[in-house]
């Protein structure tokens, strides 16, 4: 139907007046392509439209001449349905540069998507570059470029090597210079290149590694200059495949001014990153004679620490070894030169003397060449090894003896009230034992290159101990788990201690107290019974991360299961909670638990408790006063005769 509307048309223009023949005036051709629903069949029942904007093909910078002028093959009107394609290079040579091109060679290959002519520049619409509306006014450029280089189905299927470089290059400062009007600023084109664009392992291309400088040199003339003449000039041309070029040092699309805290070549990046990505790579500096480490001796100086905290005048790599003329040490016009070294320093130190050229300037206690430093510093290694050596042993022993006193006295029930009968403090030991073991096999596969987990688990023999231990210790919790359960449910004494143990609207208010105690606002500690909220809320944070840890452990241990009924997706899922809720068991452990265990003050060196099932009457009265009350207050006077107490077991 739509081939019949076309030539229909076509026929009603040439009863109309329009003569066959070679079609003289514009408007001839209008007279269909100006129709807004002109349109053309495709083989695969599409369409494809036909339609010409009049108005702007008149103000495009062929509007002055005859459609025919490109359309050369239309001789006579009506015309074919396909026409030949416009060939650019009839009128403009710049097509023989582009026939050489990367994009050219490409589509020559059979490539699809590789820009044309008219992606470039347009079609019926096409205008000076000096046009702001143009689609390659430096202006408009980025977005023209990205339509295929902020392609990601294009930049893969062409294996181009920088995804979104159009929105790189729109944060640097050649983008803010062309927006501030400074036309003269690099764009895409400028730097790679318009018609003659070439890929850049080409020798000839204005991007191949050789060729940078000198690209980047057409507006940088006077760094050009200074960066031949450095050692990493010289560098490049003789070929040295590691020496860094322009875009190596400042970036390549998102170039940022210095003064930019994100830029590459800013004074505090240049010292975290970019000198460093080199000069501390140390089979790099070894192939090439250097010494690395450079960067932690800067770090460890004055200059450093005060990068560090933030100083913007404090000297970094730039201000002694230059920026783009950079010397070997050896070259008389070196800035770090010997001599030089006074006036080097000099622009910071005033009257600055010799004294600061004597001795080395990155202090390096290991290096050979500072033997005098590396005696001081093994002086002192000893001495703080030996002497803080010597405290750490003495104290120890001090607390140690200290606790091992408070340890038998509470062993032996003098004056103490047992608050955990036997099998408690068994379990609570084995519970501790499978916690360690669990966290610690754990976190060595999560973090296998930590120097703990390489010394314990190292290599193939290492890692399946590794996942034995994990899963042996898994069994342990489980039993641990299963028997507690029991203990609560299925014995008296068990449900009176989950009854201790149900959060009630008292400790709500419990814990608001102990807050308002804590901050002055309140004289008195609230008083708790056997379990205050801190315990309870231990006891039962600690089964719901065990309930957590065994069904995501067991899914991922036989995960083969798993999969014949949940996606991947959700072992994913598994995984991520093991891991997570994991970290938040150990630090609750480490911030809670071992806290009110150990660093409380009512409690320091240790609650032995945990060991003994015991708890000084003192410690009773002022913990569990509730609990004190009813068990010790309201048993008979054999306490005060005996000097013994009521036992739980």
């Amino acid at each position: 139907m739509q081939v019949r509307i076309v030539w229909l048309t076509l026929s009603v223009v040439a009863a109309m007046g329009v003569h066959a023949g070679f079609a003289q005036d514009n408007d001839a051709c209008f007279k269909c392509h100006g129709a807004p629903g002109f349109t053309k069949p495709l083989a695969d029942g599409a369409t494809s439209s036909l339609y010409v904007d009049k108005e702007v093909y008149k103000h495009s910078i062929h509007g002055d001449g005859p459609c025919t002028s490109c359309h050369d093959d239309i001789t006579q009107l009506p015309h074919g349905p396909d026409p030949k394609p416009v060939a650019c290079g009839g009128c403009h040579d710049q097509a023989q540069q582009y026939e050489k091109s990367l994009h050219a060679t490409a589509l020559q290959r059979g490539a699809s998507g590789a820009a044309s002519c008219d992606d470039c520049h347009g079609t019926h619409d096409i205008r000076p570059a000096s046009d702001p509306s143009s689609s390659v006014n430096p202006h408009n450029l980025p977005a023209t470029c990205g339509k295929c280089h902020s392609n990601p189905a294009l930049v893969k299927s062409h294996m181009i090597s920088i995804m979104n470089p159009s929105d790189s290059y729109l944060k640097s400062t050649h983008a803010q210079a062309i927006a501030a009007g400074n036309m003269k600023a690099a764009t895409c084109t400028k730097c790679h290149g318009t018609h003659d664009l070439l890929p850049a392992q080409d020798p000839a291309s204005k991007v191949y590694r050789a060729n940078i400088p000198k690209t980047c040199g057409q507006c940088h003339e006077t760094e050009l200059d200074e960066y031949e003449k450095s050692i990493h000039g010289k560098a490049l041309v003789a070929g040295i495949k590691d020496v860094p070029t322009c875009i190596d040092c400042h970036g390549e699309h998102d170039i940022e001014a210095s003064e930019q805290r994100t830029s590459k070549v800013n004074r505090h990046e240049i010292v975290r990153a970019t000198c460093t990505r080199c000069h501390d790579n140390e089979k790099m500096m070894y192939r090439y004679g250097l010494e690395a480490g450079r960067q932690a001796s800067y770090m460890d100086s004055y200059h450093g620490l005060a990068s560090a905290a933030g100083s913007e005048i404090v000297a970094s790599c730039a201000s002694c070894h230059g920026n783009h003329l950079i010397l070997p040490q050896t070259d008389p016009a070196s800035s770090i030169y010997k001599d030089n070294l006074a006036k080097t320093c000099g622009q910071c130190h005033k009257n600055a003397g010799v004294n600061f050229t004597v001795g080395a300037v990155h202090i390096m206690p290991t290096s050979v060449d500072q033997k005098a430093l590396g005696i001081v510093r093994l002086i002192y290694i000893c001495m703080i090894v030996m002497i803080i050596g010597g405290m750490v042993l003495h104290n120890t022993l001090m607390m140690m003896r200290r606790m091992t006193l408070k340890l038998f006295e509470e062993w032996r029930g003098a004056n103490t009230y047992r608050r955990f009968t036997t099998w408690m403090t068994v379990g609570h030991l084995l519970l501790t034992i499978s916690f360690i073991v669990l966290a610690v096999s754990g976190f060595a596969l999560r973090y296998p290159e930590s120097w703990w987990a390489r010394q314990m688990f190292h290599g193939d023999t290492g890692l399946a101990t590794r996942g034995a231990i994990h899963r042996v210790a898994a069994l342990l919790l489980v039993g641990i788990a299963v028997a507690n359960a029991a203990f609560l449910l299925l014995t008296k004494n068990g449900r009176k201690e989950l009854w201790h143990l149900m959060f009630m609207p008292r400790d709500i208010v419990g814990m608001f107290q102990n807050v308002a105690y804590a901050l002055g606002l309140r004289k008195h500690e609230p008083k708790f019974d056997r379990y205050s909220y801190i315990e309870k809320f231990e006891y039962w944070g600690m089964w719901w991360g065990t309930a957590l840890m065994i069904a995501t452990g067991f899914s991922m241990w036989f995960v083969n299961v798993f999969l014949k009924f949940l996606p991947k997706i959700a072992l994913d899922i598994v995984a991520l909670i093991h891991f997570y809720e994991a970290w938040l068991a150990v630090l609750t452990i480490v911030v809670w638990h071992l806290y009110y265990m150990i660093f409380d003050p009512q409690t320091y060196p240790m609650n032995w408790s945990w060991i003994t099932g015991r708890i000084t009457i003192e410690d009773l009265k002022e913990r569990h006063p509730l609990e004190y009350e009813r068990e010790v207050l309201g048993t008979d006077n054999r306490l005060n005769r005996t000097g013994s107490n009521k036992s739980e077991d």
